[in-house]
């Protein structure tokens, strides 16, 4: 057993620190074993500019989360538990068959649970001929070990810093520790990224390098501005924003954030504008307010979990159960 498979015995591997034992079958938070598990493989269109390429960002959906957010959009494979375990062979096979369909790298959707396992699989790709960059797709929920553990494999960071408010956190994600531990986190993967040489953009097209998402979330925007100071005073020359402004609720959980809906108004927008303005944040990605729409939210029951037009399905977890 490799030292890095070794890390499911006492599993630590996400802020939760549940200490279970994995390789036994015992289940933390996540509800996973050390088998990873997936739902979908997908050349999709839906990441930011430089992710995606002529054919799109290659999205492997892991099942399984270490957060329990009410307006999480994956709600199927993040608490449903849809998807199929594979073999490290079987992960390898799709990394590389994404490849040869054209994605621009391979994105890691929320993988953190399975983190021992794709460092192996990625290596063993690599091996093979696996040569676009790697992606970390992160809700920004991770110990800084673990980040240190992934330097190595990941080329691209793409975290979510959701807030800098315990108790925002702690209402909205059951995680009033989130703010001790994602800033941290995202501090890390900067610094993996001066040890491997920094950003580089070639063609348009990301090799290397950090984008920084943040989420409005409805009723609050004093979190938000927050999340953006601290971007500025911490990233802003290491990484870009991508500021989003979709909150989609996916169910009675979700919609109680937001009772009657949210469509971002005018005024608030605006204010988005001037707090770019004023902590001097140029480089990066703002959501128009009709960006929000139900087209985003996948469906992991079908083969294809986004429309046609934004995305092409490379591989589905039905495929392994039929």
């Amino acid at each position: 057993m490799s030292d890095v498979i070794e890390l499911y015995e006492n599993c630590k591997l996400c802020p939760k620190a549940c200490g279970v034992n994995r390789l036994d079958g015992d289940t933390g938070f996540c509800g996973m074993s050390f088998n990873p598990s997936a739902a979908s493989a997908v050349l999709h269109n839906g990441e930011e500019p430089p992710l995606v390429g002529e054919k799109g960002s290659g999205a492997v959906f892991f099942s399984g989360c270490t957060l329990g957010c009410p307006f999480c959009q994956n709600e199927q494979i993040s608490s449903g538990k849809i998807g199929s375990e594979l073999s490290e062979a079987k992960l390898v096979d799709i990394f590389l068959n994404l490849q040869k369909n054209g994605a621009a790298n391979i994105n890691l959707v929320t993988a953190t649970q399975f983190t021992p396992s794709v460092i192996s699989a990625v290596k063993s790709a690599r091996n093979l001929g696996l040569s676009i960059p790697i992606m970390w797709n992160t809700s920004g929920y991770e110990r800084p070990e673990t980040i240190e553990l992934l330097s190595d494999i990941i080329d691209i960071w793409l975290p979510d810093l959701k807030t800098l408010d315990s108790l925002v956190a702690g209402r909205l994600m059951n995680a009033p520790e989130y703010p001790d531990f994602a800033p941290a986190a995202i501090v890390q993967m900067v610094k993996s990224l001066e040890k491997n040489a920094g950003t580089l953009i070639e063609n348009d097209i990301m090799k290397r390098g950090i984008i920084f998402r943040h989420l409005v979330m409805p009723g609050e925007m004093d979190s938000t501005r927050t999340v953006l100071k601290w971007f500025s005073e911490n990233l802003k020359d290491n990484a870009m924003l991508s500021l989003m402004v979709q909150y989609t609720p996916v169910n009675e959980a979700g919609r109680q954030i937001a009772p009657d809906g949210y469509s971002m108004s005018d005024e608030e927008y605006n204010k988005l504008i001037d707090w770019l303005e004023e902590f001097d944040i140029e480089e990066g990605f703002l959501q128009e307010p009709e960006a929000a729409s139900s087209d985003w939210i996948p469906d992991f029951k079908r083969q294809n979990p986004f429309p046609e037009k934004f995305s092409t399905p490379i591989w589905h977890w039905d495929d392994c159960v039929k």
